[in-house]
This record gives structure tokens, sequence and C-alpha cells, in this order.
């Protein structure tokens, strides 16, 4: 498990220590309070703060952090929150980035074709890493590929939509076109 980024201190909001994150990969997570958060240039070199408050704001979020206050956001602007995977839960799902992990990926027929290792949280789509025998598959998480989802069972029903195994090393293509 690692950190991801959630977004940039860029400025105070109101007047009781809140402050906006802006560049935010995903502006509908929803985090409790009491989790903890790094603030830092890296996750790598970051302080420990503890989220005291968390809400979406347009295409951001505002967050509180305990024992910041107006006068100390200033060192904290600029810096990057960062949260550990398997903190992050968004609205309207009922699992864990970290659940899906290792989750056994078959096809409508019940075929094992791999196993989901690594998350992607994009703008348009989440993206599921499928390492099956052959290479990594990214999934994009929409419903014509994702069918089923059942954390308990650690399985997760996918259909390989046209194109998607093209992604593989050496997959269909069309080597007349390639120089």
């Amino acid at each position: 498990m690692g950190y991801r980024n959630i977004g940039t201190i860029s400025r105070t909001h109101g007047t009781a220590g809140a402050m906006i994150l802006t560049q935010c990969p995903d502006a509908s997570l929803s985090l409790q309070s009491g989790t903890p958060v790094l603030i830092g240039f890296s996750a790598n070199f970051a302080k420990p703060y503890i989220l005291t408050s968390c809400e979406s704001y347009k295409q951001s979020l505002i967050i509180m952090l305990k024992g910041v206050t107006m006068s100390n956001i200033d060192q904290l602007k600029d810096n990057g929150v960062f949260i550990d995977e398997k903190e992050l839960l968004r609205d309207n799902e009922q699992y864990y980035i970290s659940d899906l992990l290792e989750c056994q990926a078959l096809d409508e027929q019940g075929n094992l074709l791999g196993r989901i290792t690594d998350v992607w949280i994009m703008p348009a789509n989440d993206v599921w890493v499928l390492t099956t025998k052959d290479g990594d598959i990214p999934l994009p998480v929409i419903d014509d590929v994702i069918l089923s989802t059942d954390i308990e069972k650690k399985q997760i029903v996918i259909r390989l939509i046209d194109g998607l195994t093209d992604l593989l090393p050496g997959g269909d293509q069309d080597e007349s076109n390639l120089d």
C-alpha cells in the first residue's frame, strides 16, 4: 500500500482554519474525521496531521486539521495532502481501494483472467489494472467493463470490450502500419 495525493492546499476558507485543496484527482472523496493525513511536497517528506473534517466544494475539497489554525495555514500552502490508500472511500462506494487489490478477475463465463494489482484515480473514470499471464491491461471502471464486484469473495466479473487486449505486449496490432 502507498499514499495517494488528494490535492494541494491553495488557500484558506472562512475564518475557522478551513483550507481549500485544489488539483484534486477526485473531489468526491469521503474522508472520516480522525483520518490521518500527511502534508508536504511528497509523502516521503511530509508531516502527519489528523483530519477533523472534509467536504466536497465545487471541483475541490475543503479540509480542516486538528491543531491547525488560521495563523499557521500559510506554512502549509502549496503543500500536497497525502492519504493512505486504505483510507480512500468515495461517495456512492461501499469498499476501499485496498479491498480491490488482489481480487480475481473473471470473465462472464467464470474463467479466471487475472487479478487486480493497482487502481489509478483518473478525472474521467478510475482505471483498475488487470495483471494477466500475458501482461497488464488497464480496465476503465465503466458499466460496460466492470459487470460486478464481490469484495467478500474477492472476485470481479469483467467484460473485455474490443481493444482492451490490444494493449497487451504483442497485442493485435496491425504490423503493416508500424515502422
